[in-house]
């Protein structure tokens, strides 16, 4: 199927860069909102011991739980800014596109770890049968960390390997 005559397809390129910019924008700026919530909503657990039965203690702990959330949902949404909409060009290298994966990546092992980190504290003060979830959560954290050693370091192996071989291919071509 062709296009019709008064349309190109770098116009049509353009307008589904700025609808795709527009509703990354949209999502950024929605998971800011709901972060903030659950900022506000971290102050009202504090504040509700206060007036109830409800221990301090138990409520911070389970602000903290919600900041976590709220940090990672917050740097997701910065996240898809920066790497998403302010970027204009695609990812030029494998190295770029390294960097990008490993912040997100980062941002995701941080909040885990966090989170784990305040389930254990919760947990401490109850049954001990309640520390596997934690337990696990921070296995899973631990295990996402490795697994992005393991991609760093093979994806520096592999660029290397590249880069040597475009270097080799211009010492022949200049011969």
């Amino acid at each position: 199927m062709s296009l019709p005559p008064f349309v190109s397809e770098p116009a049509i390129s353009r307008l589904l860069h700025r609808i795709a910019d527009a509703l990354l924008l949209a999502a950024a700026i929605a998971l800011i909102l709901l972060g903030t919530m659950l900022i506000v909503y971290a102050c009202w657990a504090v504040a509700r011991p206060l007036w109830g039965a409800e221990t301090l203690s138990h409520a911070v702990v389970e602000a903290v739980s919600f900041i976590i959330i709220a940090f990672a949902v917050i740097a997701l949404s910065k996240f898809i800014v920066e790497e998403e909409i302010e970027r204009e060009r695609e990812l030029a290298s494998a190295r770029e596109a390294r960097r990008s994966l490993t912040k997100m990546l980062t941002i995701v092992i941080i909040a885990l770890n966090l989170e784990a980190l305040v389930m254990v504290f919760e947990a401490n003060r109850g049954d001990v049968a309640t520390v596997i979830y934690p337990t696990g959560l921070l296995a899973v954290a631990i295990l996402a960390l490795v697994g992005l050693g393991a991609y760093q370091w093979l994806s520096n192996v592999v660029e290397r390997e590249n880069i040597g071989e475009a270097h080799e291919e211009k010492q022949r071509g200049k011969n």
